[in-house]
């Protein structure tokens, strides 16, 4: 199940809404509003939105966009487990760990995650990251992913390091393996 939430809502709005449902769900939420300003969608992104609609809107284009998140929320039934350097990511259990101690990251950070762990050593592209984990053509800031990757590396403490910034073009998952 996902969650669709309008940022103008009466006396709690939307971005309140979901800060408060970050503290204890992890429910992909798409956000849609009447205000497509870029610092909006940039801070529905920062508290944990999957996905950010302007209106209008076709419902179409809403169909599409909530069948896209369904798509990647749906559990993998092999259930992958990968595990490179001390970080430990749990597909089906949805669960990272960093040294045997749990993480908490939202659904788009456990997502550019995985994608980091399955793409080791590899330079990714701001625009290649977007196109797989976002899973359609963003036409926003790539300042998206790089607020992502920030706090993503703030919860992986020290091995957050691993997550190297490649200037001018993205950036590559890299560990120091013994």
């Amino acid at each position: 199940s996902d969650l669709l939430l309008d940022v103008m809502m009466p006396e709690l709005d939307g971005f309140e809404t979901l800060k408060e449902l970050r503290r204890i769900s992890e429910v992909p939420v798409l956000m849609l509003t009447a205000r497509s300003e870029e610092r909006d969608e940039l801070r529905g992104f920062s508290l944990g939105a999957d996905e950010y609609i302007a209106k209008p809107f076709s419902p179409k284009v809403l169909m599409a966009r909530v069948e896209a998140v369904l798509k990647r929320t749906a559990a993998n039934p092999e259930g992958v487990v990968i595990e490179i350097a001390g970080i430990r990511l749990d597909e089906r259990a949805h669960e990272v760990s960093v040294d045997g101690k749990s993480i908490d990251l939202s659904f788009k950070e456990f997502e550019l995650l995985r994608y980091f762990l399955e793409n080791k050593g590899i330079a990714l592209s701001r625009e290649k990251i977007l196109n797989h984990v976002w899973n359609y053509d963003y036409f926003g800031d790539a300042r998206t992913i790089d607020t992502h990757v920030k706090k993503l590396r703030a919860k992986m403490g020290e091995k957050g390091a691993y997550i190297r910034t490649i200037w001018g073009m993205g950036y590559k998952f890299e560990p120091e393996e013994a």
